[in-house]
């Protein structure tokens, strides 16, 4: 496109829109909901690369200021005013580009931001409405053609505005499918006119808005006819469908959606700020990533990878216990590569194909490296940068190949690119996007409407060098249905391994049984693979893919037999992963180990499954069950901790054919539950357990630091600060460093506790609550740092750090402070700290607890007698479901209570109580200080060096006062050390048991809780 721009409209445009978004952070249209939002606004230190006072570079000028390679040229097809902040290009299938303008970046039109994070998340005062409806924000997605057939767009056309973060765009044959977080929208539109004949209708709905440099972005259509997409690091959804319902995940992923099914999955979780998404030729899912020490993440279907923990939240699957880091490499390591393609278009020289060209908004310039396999996955070396320029304003955010195989990169052009500032000055009138072709080279694509074409030439063009139309042709044949088109097709694949073919048959729903039984034997092992993986998306146990894993030589088919077995019934599940894990060399390859892992733990809970994958003595020798699944799992049933996994535990180490294995599973329970109390376990594992706790504590290294020989504590120091330790000896010295306040061994602890000398969960939970025990202002400081990096909610760190923080009072002060400040939400602290937090009687310490969580309210009041006759009226015209309250008991009540045999001991068990009636149970559960059960009295104890410890006597004598505390773990205090000794009058159990539950939830729970006793 030839736009002609005068240089002092394009820089009066600029100044008006600086001008303009200034403005607003202090007019009526802020987006400040609050005087300490618009504070926040007013006093908010920015970070990284801001807006500054050069001048921007005219659109015909902008070529000039490129370096490119010179092996490649560039072209200015599309800038200001058509296009301005463009993010995102797609292609139909008339080879139209369509561009989203994120023009309403960075906060939501009709939204107030009520509070910020210190990573400014924001919570906003409500829910937009799905667009038309609601504010009319400044996002659109424009189409560009070209006209007259030169290869360079010269006209375009706004095809819908008023979008409101609108992040992407993909046209199917249907109509226009728009990814506006929080919802993916579809436009109908039948006669591919551009002109929606209607409304769009909402297909998915709860992407989180928390962070708009983060939201769902990317959509891309797979090869399978699913729409993928990915989600940014710092938003957080809860996402439905007509079909999935409450999808909840933190972060970074890689999610799909079926557009006839209706289904939602999340494919891959993990990675970088996951900003971008490709799909290479084999179908394999790629993005970058905002580190700088690689260029990418591969994702294996049903993968984990990392994230920073403490920021990012949880893994949805918390018994992962393991993830993938992003693929290695050499080169570069300045931040960031967040856009990511993988070029594979026909246009430039064969080594080009598959290499990784990858924009970095950063440093104004575009890798571009070498893709390298690396067992099943990859690993990548840089080559010389494509694009290297001195203009400040070149922030390219988006790299793809179009149609006429020439490679697209969307410049966002503004010398601002760091979010890290909640002024809205960004420069929103200014975009370009460019076209990088080889040298003296002139692409025009020449294909026309794919939609017109015959089956037979649709079919001619899987033969095309360029991946784009390969896709695009397979997509619409199988969108298309011909029946006509099946033999042709199956030919294909079976005679020269065309995966477009097989993909083609896959959507028109020709992969019969019979053909995939045929395809599971092919030569080519990406005809394996797919065939593979289609059957694992049908969740088909195929047999044969036993057969298969018994002798497959690819690793990435090996790789997708994991994926797969995830996906289907144990019993074909579980014997795909046998059969896998006879092969050692496995246990070296980067990914496959973990694979392995993640199929077993998905069928954990079918116990005959399990226990015929271990009948097979051989199974216990191999390599790869021992170093990598028999403690995991082991692990995971101690930590799930309902009955029935502590039964399966049980039968598991009684299975064990050798003390040497028993020990690997003793280990992995033991992971489970240190820095937490042991609950109740069946006898033969208890007498197990109790044996192999025996030997260990009889190390050398902690009987010589509790005798108190001279140097042990150094030795015991290094002992636990070497990674090569037993880990079981290392959590042993910690506990034991810990009870004798060796003050040496702070700074390892809190080495530990910080995930700094740490990646083990469970000896990092020990090292933070072992500091309880010192009175060292660097603990405080370096727990409440962690926060924000390696102390995540996952596996009980938040939780015990906090634990830890609100044990004294200068710590506690300063958690108090975090959550005031909103850096730390109020439901990540732990309902036995604030009750721990209200026993300190200062009453500027008071002041500032009910500032962050509210005054606690012991008497009844009448919102608690109204709630109780709410309630009571509610679940008497209700009947729930007891399995769906069994899972809510267990997050409620089960931390603390037993009822039918799961739970814990440390309330009252509750089978006893009078379970049928609701005037038991309300007034129990909305005022639970009113009433407290003898033997189950709390106490508060201070100790001489500051030290605050609640919980109910579990023990006393004339030397010692043992407690246990709310999260079940037992403290042992000397008498003469304790200040003061004291019962409160509160429960240690929560008052707001109901709170963040529905009502519908509340109603399924007491389903549970009385069940067997309505009639």
């Amino acid at each position: 496109m030839r736009f002609v721009v005068l240089m002092m409209v394009v820089w009066a445009t600029g100044l008006l829109s600086i001008r303009h978004s200034l403005a607003q952070t202090s007019s009526t249209d802020s987006p400040a909901g609050n005087e300490k939002v618009a504070e926040i606004f007013r006093t908010f230190s920015a970070k990284g690369a801001q807006r500054d006072a050069s001048e921007l570079t005219p659109p015909d000028q902008m070529i000039d200021r490129l370096r490119l390679r010179s092996d490649v040229e560039a072209d200015l097809i599309a800038h200001e005013p058509e296009l301005s902040q463009p993010l995102f290009l797609s292609w139909d299938s008339r080879g139209r580009m369509w561009a989203v303008q994120y023009r309403q970046y960075q906060y939501p039109a009709g939204l107030k931001v009520e509070r910020f994070d210190q990573y400014l998340r924001a919570v906003y005062d409500k829910v937009p409405e799905p667009p038309p409806h609601g504010a009319v924000g400044a996002d659109k997605i424009t189409v560009f053609s070209d006209t007259d057939g030169d290869g360079l767009y010269d006209a375009s056309k706004d095809v819908i505005t008023g979008l409101n973060i609108a992040t992407s765009v993909q046209v199917g044959p249907k109509g226009i499918w728009v990814l506006n977080p929080p919802y993916l929208l579809h436009y109908p539109d039948a006669d591919g006119d551009d002109v929606p004949d209607g409304d769009p209708e909402v297909h998915l709905s709860g992407f989180g808005l928390q962070d708009t440099h983060s939201v769902a972005n990317s959509l891309l259509w797979g090869p399978d006819g699913w729409l993928y997409g990915a989600n940014g690091s710092t938003t957080a959804g809860t996402v439905s469908s007509q079909v999935t319902k409450g999808v909840r995940f933190e972060g970074q992923c890689i999610w799909r959606y079926h557009p006839e099914s209706k289904v939602f999955e999340i494919y891959a979780e993990g990675g970088g700020n996951t900003f971008s998404l490709e799909i290479d030729s084999y179908g394999q899912v790629f993005s970058g990533t905002n580190g700088g020490s690689k260029r990418g993440y591969h994702y294996p279907q049903g993968s984990y990878s990392d994230k920073n923990w403490g920021k990012h939240g949880p893994l949805t699957n918390p018994y992962a216990f393991g993830y993938f880091t992003g693929m290695p490499m050499k080169g570069d390591t300045r931040r960031f590569a967040q856009a990511f393609m993988i070029y594979d278009g026909g246009l430039f020289s064969k080594d080009f194909d598959r290499s990784i060209v990858a924009p970095n908004s950063l440093h104004n310039l575009v890798w571009n490296s070498r893709l390298i396999p690396d067992g099943s996955t990859y690993r990548t070396e840089d080559v010389e940068n494509l694009i290297e320029t001195d203009d400040r304003w070149f922030r390219p955010v988006y790299a793809g190949a179009g149609p006429d195989g020439a490679i697209y990169i969307a410049d966002w052009y503004d010398t601002r690119l760091s979010h890290v500032n909640p002024v809205d000055d960004w420069h929103k009138n200014s975009g370009r996007i460019y076209r990088i072709r080889p040298k003296g080279s002139k692409p025009v694509y020449r294909s026309g409407d794919l939609t017109a074409l015959s089956s037979d030439d649709l079919i001619a063009l899987f033969d095309s060098p360029n991946k784009w139309l390969r896709r695009r042709a397979a997509l619409v044949l199988g969108w298309r249905n011909d029946s006509d088109a099946t033999e042709t097709l199956v030919k294909r694949v079976d005679q020269s391994g065309s995966l477009e073919s097989l993909w083609a048959l896959n959507l028109m729903g020709q992969l019969s049984t019979e053909r995939a039984a045929d395809w599971l034997r092919h030569d080519d092992p990406q005809i394996r693979r797919w065939t593979v993986r289609l059957l694992g998306d049908r969740h088909e146990g195929h047999r044969q893919l036993v057969s298969l894993a018994e002798n497959e030589p690819d690793l990435q088919v090996r790789s997708q037999l994991a994926s797969t077995a995830k996906r289907i019934d144990s019993e074909t599940g579980l014997a795909i992963i046998d059969r896998l894990t006879r092969r050692d060399e496995d246990g070296n390859d980067p990914h496959l180990p973990l694979l392995y892992w993640w199929a077993v733990e998905a069928h954990a809970d079918d116990w005959d499954a399990i226990n015929a994958f271990f009948s097979d003595d051989a199974s216990w020798g191999r390599p790869l069950v021992r170093q990598h699944i028999l403690g995991r799992l082991a692990q995971r049933y101690a930590a799930a901790g309902t009955a029935a996994d502590m039964e399966h535990c049980d039968n598991l180490v009684a299975l064990a054919p050798d003390d040497a294995t028993r020990d690997i599973l003793l280990v992995g329970l033991t992971k489970a539950f240190q820095g937490r109390s042991i609950p109740e376990l069946p006898k033969r594992l208890d007498r197990a357990l109790s044996a192999y706790q025996e030997s260990r504590g009889e190390s050398g290294a902690v009987l010589a630091l509790r005798s108190g020989r001279e140097g042990a504590a150094d030795a015991a120091i290094k002992l636990l600060r070497d990674s090569t330790t037993d880990l079981g000896l290392r959590i042993e010295l910690a506990y034991a460093l810990g009870e004798l306040r060796e003050p040496m061994s702070v700074d390892a602890l809190l080495r530990l506790a910080t995930g700094r000398e740490t990646s083990e969960p469970a000896l990092q939970r020990v090292a933070i609550s072992t500091l309880a025990n010192f009175d060292d202002v660097r603990i405080a400081t370096g727990l409440i740092g962690a926060f924000y990096g390696k102390i995540s909610r996952e596996h009980g760190l938040r939780a015990a750090a906090c634990r830890t923080l609100a044990s004294r009072a200068a710590w506690a002060d300063r958690l108090l402070e975090e959550v005031i400040q909103w850096r730390v939400r109020v439901p990540e602290v732990p309902e036995d700290v604030i009750q721990r937090l209200r026993t300190y009687q200062d009453p500027a310490f008071i002041a500032r607890v009910e500032q962050a969580f509210g005054k606690a309210v012991t008497v009844s009041s009448a919102e608690k007698i109204a709630e109780i006759e709410r309630l009571t009226d509610l679940l008497s015209h209700s009947a729930g479901d007891p399995d769906a309250g069994k899972t809510h008991f267990m997050t409620k009540c089960g931390t603390c209570h037993k009822l039918f045999g799961d739970g814990k001991t440390i309330g009252p068990p509750l089978d006893g109580y009078e379970r049928g009636s609701l005037k038991f149970w309300l007034p129990a559960i909305i005022e639970p200080s009113l009433e407290i059960r003898e033997g189950f009295q709390s106490y508060m104890a201070l100790t001489l060096d500051g030290r605050v410890v609640t919980g109910m006597m579990a023990a006393q004598d004339p030397k010692t006062v043992t407690l246990r505390t709310a999260d079940d773990q037992t403290v042992v205090l000397v008498r003469d050390e304790l200040e003061e000794f004291k019962a409160i009058k509160t429960s240690l159990m929560p008052e707001q048991v109901f709170k963040d539950m529905t009502d519908q939830q509340i109603i399924d729970l007491f389903a549970y809780l009385m069940l067997g006793t309505r009639r």
